[in-house]
């Protein structure tokens, strides 16, 4: 028996929520910044309320990534 047009709804709904949630973790993740852990934590901790989502969110953005330097044929070369 297939499921109904309303469970794949709940499902979307609940996955977007999901995301929205984990949004300041992942984006710290996908910008490698140092501070990934610690936006995590907040982000697990307090992200259920207004105030630590946003600042772990800030935390997420405001963290610079660590410098990379790809040495190619005797050259540095930063990204």
């Amino acid at each position: 028996m297939p499921w109904p047009v309303e469970v794949f709804a709940v499902l979307t709904i609940l996955s977007i929520l999901f995301v929205m949630y984990w949004l300041p973790t992942i984006v710290a993740i996908l910008r490698r910044t140092p501070s990934a852990l610690g936006v995590a934590t907040i982000n697990f901790f307090l992200g259920w309320t207004v105030i630590g989502w946003i600042v772990a969110l800030v935390l997420a953005l405001a963290a610079y990534p660590a410098e990379r330097v790809i040495i190619i044929e005797g050259r540095a070369r930063e990204i």
